[in-house]
C-alpha cells in the first residue's frame, strides 16, 4: 500500500515539476551547486583524513614518540626519539609488533650510468615494509644485516623510477649504481603507486647511512617511529608503556631527554595529518555545507511561493479526502525529486571538479603525499545521498507542513489563500532571508580572510630582491665526503672558485633551506634573568659565510662581517640584524654585547656569543606562521653551530644552500645553468637541486595555497550569488502578493516613491538584521576559536576591519540591488489591471 501511494506521489510529482519547468530548473541548479561543493570537499576530507592508508593493517598502524607535554600548542607538541632511544626501546616495548624507524623526504644522490641525480628517498629499518604489509614485486626486502653500520649499500626503487630510469628492465635486481657516493646495488622494486611515507622514489637501510650516534652528538638523527598495534592492546595501554619508557630515559639521560618524559602513541593517519591541515580541510567542508544551506533556503522559499500559488489545488484535494499527512508526503516527494535531480547533476559536476583538483595538486612541485587521493568512492556517494535527503527535507518539509495547515474553506472562498497561513509564510520567508544573509556574511568573512592571508604569503617583502639572486641546494654525502674536514675543504674551494668566476658578483653559503627558512631558537641576553622558559625571547638564526650580506645587499650598520678566522674555538661571535639590536638594546650599541641560545626546555645552553656586527633587517622566516617569532635574528659563521653546547672544532653540515648574485644589469634567472656548470667543475658527481631564485622557492611552498584561495573564492562567490537570488525571489514574490494593495494605493494617489519606499523598507530591515546577526556570529566564532583561527591566518587578524568593511559593502550592495529590482517593478503596476486581478 505504501509503495503504491509512493509511486502515485512520484507520478504526480513528475507531472507537477514538468508543468512548473522554471521552478524545477532553478531549484535543481541551486541544489546541484550545493551538492557538488559538498561532494567535492568531502572527497578531499575523506582522502586526506578519513580513508587513511590502503595497507592491509592500516587500522592498527600507529606512530610512537616521546613528547614534552609543557610545549603543547596549536601546532602540536615538541617531540623527539633519537636513534639510541629507538635502539633501547624497540626490544623492550611489548605494544607494537613489528616496530620500525624511518627518515622520510630525504635527499639521496644517485649516479646512474655516470649521470648524478637527486632523488627523494626514505631511510628505513628492516621491519618498515613488514609493518605496512607491503613487499617488493621484484627482488627482496631488507634484512637486519642490511641495516647495520658499514653494511654494503643496497636500495629498493619505486615502480615509476624503475620504468623511467631503468626502462622497466626485468633483471633490475642486482643492478649496480652509486648512492650517496658509494657503490650500491638495487635489490628490488616496490609495487606501482607505492611512495610511502610521502613521495619517495627509493628506500635505503637507515643505519647503513646514519649509524646510531650518542644522544648528545649534533650529527645524530632523530627518526620517526611506526608500528602495528598488537591485537588486544589498546592505545591507552601503549601510551602508558611508552610513557614509562620515556620517564626512565628522561631520568637516565637528563642532558637530552629530561623534558621528553611522556610517550605518545596515536594512529599513524593522525600523525600524517597535523592539526592545521585538519582545521583547513574541515573549515572548507563547513563552507561547502554553508553554501548548501543557503541553496536549501533558496529552494525552501521557492517552495513557499509554489505552495501559495497551489493553495487552491491543495484545498480541493483536502476537501476530497486527502489527509494532511498525505499532502505533506506529496510535497516532500516533489522536493525529493528536485533534490535527486540536483544530486545527479551535482555529483556529475563533482567528478569534473575533483579531476581538476587532483590534477592541480599533482602538478605542484611539492604535491601532497601519494597516498592522498581524491575519489568519488562509496563513502563519498553515501554522503552525497545523505546530503540529498537532507536537502530535500530542509527545503521541503517546512513549506509542506505550513501549506497543509491552511483553512480549506477560507482558501476556497478567498480563491488565493491570503489568510493567516499566508501571513505566517511571509514571516518565515523573511526570516529565512535573514538567515541567508547571516550565513553569507560568515562565509564571505571567512573566505576573504583566507584569501587575503594567502595573498599576503605571496606578496611578502623579504627586505631584499628575492628575484635578484640564484640559489641551489647540495648534499655532501659520506661516500664522497667521509669527514667534516673533507666537506669543509670542498665548501671552501667551491666558494673560492665561484667567487673567482666573472659570472657572479657575490657568492655565499647558508644553511637556509631553499632560501626560505632556517630556524628559530630561544635566547638569553647576558645580564638578564629568565625565571620561566617562556620568558626567553625567540630569535631567528642562520649560518652563513662572510659574503652572504653582499649577496642579499644587507648594509652593515655597525661593526663588521665574518672572516675565515672566525671560529668558535677562538671566540664565539655573531652578527645581529637591526631588529634584534633595537629590541634588546634600544638606542645603545649592540657591539660587544653577549647572548646565548637555549633549547625550548631551558637546557643545553650554547656558548656566550659576542656581537661583532649589526646588519639591516631582512625577513629570515618564510611565508609561514610562527606566533612566537618576530623579525629579530642573528647570524653565526657557517661552520659554527647555531645552538647547543660549544664544540671543540667546526661543525660542517652535509647540506648547504649556495647563493650567487649576478652583476648589475644581469638577470639572476639566467644563472641557473652557469651555477650548475661551475659546481660540476668542482665535483661532477654532485647534483644540484632546488635550483631557483628565492622568490621562486617561496612560491613552491605557497603554491597549494593558491588552490585553496581559489576554492574559498568560489565558496564566497557562490554564497553571495545564492543569497542575492534568494533575496530577489522573496522580494519579488512579496511584490506579487501585494499587487492589489499597490494598485489600490496608486489609484488613491500614492506616488511612485511611496510605493518604492514601502518595498525597500521591508528589504532594508531584513538586510540590516541579517548583517548585524552575521557580523555578530563571525565575531563570536573568532572569539570562541581564538588562537586556533589566528594561527591559520597570515598577515591579517580574524577581526580585520577592512575585511568586515568589504563584506558589509558587498552584501549590503548586492542585497539592495536584489531588493531594488522588484521594488521598481512595484512602481510600474497598472492600477486598473491590479484591481481586476484576483
Amino acid at each position: 500500500m505504501v509503495a503504491e501511494t509512493f509511486r502515485q506521489d512520484l507520478r504526480v510529482g513528475v507531472r507537477v515539476l514538468v508543468k512548473e519547468r522554471s521552478f524545477c530548473a532553478l531549484a535543481v541548479i541551486v541544489l546541484a551547486l550545493g551538492i557538488c561543493g559538498v561532494t567535492t570537499m568531502f572527497s578531499v576530507v575523506n582522502g586526506a583524513l578519513l580513508r587513511g592508508f590502503a595497507f592491509p593493517n592500516a587500522d592498527r598502524l600507529v606512530s610512537a614518540t616521546f613528547v614534552d607535554p609543557s610545549s603543547a600548542g596549536f601546532f602540536g607538541v615538541n617531540q623527539q626519539i633519537s636513534a639510541m632511544d629507538y635502539e633501547e626501546l624497540a626490544p623492550e616495548q611489548r605494544s607494537l609488533d613489528p616496530i620500525a624507524a624511518y627518515l622520510s623526504g630525504s635527499t639521496v644522490n644517485v649516479t646512474i650510468n655516470g649521470k648524478p641525480q637527486r632523488y627523494t628517498g626514505a631511510y628505513i629499518t628492516e621491519h618498515f615494509l613488514g609493518a605496512l604489509g607491503v613487499q617488493p614485486i621484484i627482488g627482496r626486502d631488507f634484512t637486519a644485516s642490511d641495516n647495520t653500520p658499514g653494511a654494503e649499500k643496497i636500495a629498493l626503487i619505486g615502480y615509476g623510477t624503475w620504468q623511467r630510469d631503468f626502462g622497466g628492465a626485468a633483471d633490475i635486481a642486482g643492478t649496480a649504481v652509486r648512492i650517496n657516493g658509494k657503490p650500491a646495488t638495487i635489490v628490488g622494486v616496490m609495487p606501482k603507486g607505492f611512495a610511502f611515507p610521502t613521495n619517495e622514489e627509493l628506500w635505503i637501510p637507515l643505519y647503513s647511512e646514519f649509524p646510531p650516534l650518542a644522544r648528545s652528538d649534533p650529527r645524530a638523527v632523530n627518526p620517526a617511529v611506526l608500528g602495528v598495534l598488537k591485537a588486544g592492546v589498546s592505545l591507552d595501554q601503549a601510551n602508558a608503556e611508552f610513557t614509562a619508557l620515556a620517564r626512565r630515559m628522561a631520568a637516565a639521560y637528563p642532558a637530552t631527554n629530561k623534558t621528553f618524559n611522556t610517550g605518545q602513541v596515536e594512529p599513524l593517519i593522525k600523525t600524517f595529518t597535523p592539526r592545521p591541515l585538519r582545521g583547513t580541510l574541515l573549515t572548507m567542508l563547513g563552507f561547502c555545507v554553508g553554501v548548501l544551506l543557503i541553496a536549501c533556503v533558496n529552494v525552501m522559499n521557492m517552495q513557499f511561493a509554489r505552495a501559495m500559488l497551489r493553495a487552491k489545488e491543495l484545498a480541493i484535494r483536502s476537501s476530497l479526502g486527502a489527509t494532511r499527512v498525505r499532502l505533506i508526503r506529496q510535497m516532500l516527494t516533489e522536493s525529493l525529486l528536485v533534490a535527486g535531480i540536483g544530486a545527479a547533476i551535482g555529483v556529475a559536476l563533482a567528478y569534473f571538479s575533483i579531476d581538476w583538483l587532483s590534477a592541480s595538486v599533482r602538478s605542484l612541485e611539492n604535491p601532497p603525499p601519494a597516498w592522498i587521493t581524491f575519489d568519488v568512492d562509496r563513502v563519498v556517494l553515501a554522503v552525497s545521498v545523505v546530503a540529498t535527503i537532507g536537502a530535500a527535507a530542509a527545503s521541503g518539509l517546512l513549506p509542506a507542513w505550513m501549506s497543509s495547515r491552511a483553512d480549506t474553506n477560507a482558501v476556497l472562498r478567498d480563491g488565493g489563500g491570503r489568510g493567516g497561513t499566508s501571513r505566517s509564510v511571509a514571516v518565515v520567508s523573511r526570516g529565512l532571508v535573514v538567515f541567508q544573509i547571516v550565513v553569507t556574511c560568515v562565509l564571505l568573512i571567512g573566505s576573504l580572510l583566507q584569501v587575503r592571508s594567502i595573498l599576503n604569503q605571496q606578496t611578502i617583502d623579504y627586505g631584499y630582491d628575492a628575484d635578484g639572486v640564484m640559489s641551489a641546494r647540495m648534499g655532501l654525502m659520506d661516500g664522497d665526503y667521509p669527514s667534516q674536514d673533507a666537506r669543509r675543504l670542498f665548501y671552501d674551494r667551491l666558494v673560492r672558485d665561484l667567487s673567482a668566476s666573472p659570472e657572479f658578483a657575490a657568492v655565499a653559503l647558508t644553511n637556509r633551506f631553499r632560501m626560505v627558512f632556517s630556524g628559530t631558537t630561544p635566547i638569553e641576553i647576558d645580564g638578564r634573568q629568565y625565571r620561566e622558559n617562556r620568558d626567553r625571547p625567540i630569535a631567528n638564526f642562520e649560518q652563513v659565510t662572510g659574503g652572504f650580506f653582499d649577496v642579499t645587499s644587507q648594509r652593515v650598520l655597525e661593526g663588521r662581517t665574518f672572516t675565515d678566522a672566525d671560529v668558535d674555538a677562538r671566540l664565539p661571535i655573531a652578527i645581529v640584524n637591526a631588529a634584534f639590536a633595537r629590541k634588546h638594546f634600544g638606542a645603545d650599541s649592540a657591539l660587544g654585547r653577549r647572548f646565548r641560545t637555549m633549547t625550548n626546555n631551558g637546557t643545553q645552553p650554547g656558548p656566550w656569543r659576542t656581537i661583532v656586527g649589526v646588519v639591516s633587517t631582512v625577513r629570515m622566516l618564510g611565508p609561514f606562521n610562527n606566533p612566537n617569532a618576530d623579525a629579530t635574528g642573528f647570524y653565526v659563521p657557517f661552520y659554527s653551530p647555531a645552538f647547543g653546547p660549544a664544540l671543540p672544532g667546526p661543525l660542517v653540515s652535509q647540506f648547504a644552500t649556495v647563493v650567487v648574485k649576478p652583476h648589475a644589469g644581469q638577470r639572476a634567472s639566467l644563472l641557473a645553468n652557469v651555477l650548475r656548470r661551475e659546481v660540476a667543475k668542482a665535483d661532477p658527481n654532485l647534483p644540484l637541486y632546488f635550483v631557483g631564485t628565492p622568490k621562486r622557492q617561496a612560491e613552491v611552498f605557497v603554491a597549494a595555497n593558491r588552490i585553496i584561495a581559489t576554492m574559498f573564492t568560489i565558496f564566497g562567490v557562490a554564497a553571495i550569488v545564492l543569497a542575492s537570488v534568494g533575496i530577489y525571489g522573496v522580494m519579488s514574490f512579496a511584490v506579487t502578493q501585494r499587487t492589489q494593495e499597490f494598485g489600490v494605493r496608486m489609484a488613491l494617489g500614492a506616488p511612485d516613491r511611496r510605493i518604492l519606499a514601502m518595498v525597500l523598507q521591508q528589504g532594508v530591515v531584513q538586510i540590516a538584521l541579517g548583517l548585524a546577526l552575521g557580523f555578530g556570529a563571525a565575531l563570536g566564532i573568532a572569539a570562541a576559536a581564538g588562537a586556533g583561527i589566528q594561527n591559520t591566518l597570515f598577515g591579517v587578524t580574524a577581526r580585520d576591519p577592512l575585511t568586515y568593511a568589504v563584506v558589509f559593502g558587498t552584501v549590503a550592495g548586492v542585497s539592495l540591488v536584489a531588493t531594488m529590482v522588484p521594488a521598481r517593478r512595484a512602481t510600474r503596476v497598472d492600477p486598473m489591471i491590479a484591481l481586476r486581478a484576483e
